[in-house]
């Protein structure tokens, strides 16, 4: 294929809000923001795999349940093609604690306005943190996400952005990918467990799934019970 008959590159902007970018696809879980796609970010199923070129992910990691992050992050690689980039920006939580000491923002306002940095404005549905990151937890999901980090730069002295390329191809765990929550209680005790589920712990991690709590925090609690003795809790649910 020569210059003149490439195809154009696909880059694709998660999470977009009013960021809508001429010439990218800009998807959001929002239908009153301008996108081209409305779905969640964190399974893109009108994507295909090895299918984009570039993916931005700004302020949006954070927004995603902690148990999730390693998900939506593998989502990411199974679209982007074998060397595909993607950025990601995300706090810096190190870096916001720090700053409460400065003189620029050792006063109550500079307090508030940090702490709402790492919370979120909380002022609708979505816009809430519910994971955070430092410089050792970042590099580690994302290398466990199949990307090679390539430069890592700080902005307005709290803001992580990450720039990596995707060095293999890591698609989400595909038990996280199966919708109807008793088959993926079916499938969970199966494949952690190794038996069927037991009526009242099924009864347990259903009212649990239907009621919000991510997959992925369900398949730790059944892995940690898969290691660990009965007399033994099993770990609260974060």
């Amino acid at each position: 294929m020569n210059a003149a008959t490439a195809l154009p590159s696909i880059k694709l902007n998660l999470g977009c809000g009013h960021d809508y970018r001429e010439g990218w696809v800009n998807i959001d879980m929002n239908q009153w923001h301008r996108t081209d796609i409305v779905c969640d970010v964190t399974w893109l199923k009108p994507i295909a795999d090895l299918h984009a070129d570039h993916v931005l992910a700004q302020d949006i990691l954070e927004h995603i349940p902690r148990t999730g992050v390693l998900t939506a992050l593998t989502e990411w690689n199974r679209v982007l093609r074998i060397g595909g980039t993607i950025e990601v920006r995300v706090p810096d939580l190190q870096s916001l604690v720090k700053l409460m000491d400065t003189p620029e923002y050792n006063h109550l306002v500079g307090h508030e306005t940090l702490i709402q940095s790492c919370y979120g404005t909380q002022s609708y549905t979505g816009d809430f943190h519910l994971a955070g990151f430092t410089e050792l937890t970042l590099r580690a999901q994302m290398e466990r996400a199949g990307f090679r980090i390539d430069r890592l730069d700080w902005k307005d002295q709290w803001l992580f952005e990450c720039y990596a390329t995707k060095i293999a191809h890591m698609p989400p765990d595909p038990l996280v990918r199966i919708e109807d929550p008793e088959e993926f209680l079916r499938q969970a005790y199966r494949g952690v467990l190794k038996r069927e589920p037991d009526a009242g712990g099924f009864a347990f991690f259903h009212d649990l799934l239907v009621t919000g709590t991510p997959r992925e925090a369900v398949l730790a609690q059944l892995n940690w019970a898969a290691h660990h003795t009965e007399n033994q809790p099993l770990p609260t649910l974060v």
